[in-house]
């Protein structure tokens, strides 16, 4: 994708170029692809159909987890927090050995994988929580458990810059 360049910002449509505003920038790219009906039927995009089937459920399972937690979400200011997860419920979803691919899930991939994961990239856990925590997964149930040890918060958690 290209970067506006100039005085002038353009948002809108040019011909077959497409210009928009992103948190990247002022940017344009080319209009174009193939068109959906195409994707759908021709057997030469069965791989882009399995991969975009896979890419959705990273999608909606990434949005039930972040509505599961939207409470404790809403101070966290990380407009990239939607396509990191994303990415990481992808890789999950990789991991899925027992199903087709383009039928993998997330309940049959390795979640160890969210382990470490940070819903704020501006303020990790790791440099705001100074105190020790585990956490455990029960495939079975779908139980997570989380066992934070006692712990004196006016030492062991810092806040976070801007707080």
């Amino acid at each position: 994708m290209a970067k506006q360049a100039g005085i002038i910002k353009l948002k809108g449509t040019i011909g077959d170029i497409a210009f928009y505003k992103s948190a990247d920038g002022h940017m344009a790219r080319f209009k174009g692809g193939v068109d959906g009906k195409r994707i759908a039927t021709d057997p030469a995009f069965q791989r882009t159909r399995e991969n975009g089937a896979e890419f959705g459920r990273a999608g909606k399972g990434g949005k039930l987890l972040r509505n599961s937690m939207q409470v404790l979400l809403q101070q966290a200011k990380d407009p990239k927090v939607v396509s990191r997860l994303t990415t990481q419920l992808l890789a999950i979803i990789k991991t899925d050995s027992t199903s087709e691919r383009g039928e993998r899930n997330l309940t049959d991939g390795e979640l160890a994988f969210l382990n470490g994961f940070d819903f704020n990239a501006n303020s990790p856990l790791s440099t705001t929580l100074a105190a020790p925590f585990s956490v455990s997964y029960d495939r079975a149930t779908g139980a997570v458990g989380l066992v934070l040890e006692a712990y004196n918060p006016q030492v062991q958690i810092a806040a976070p810059t801007g707080a």
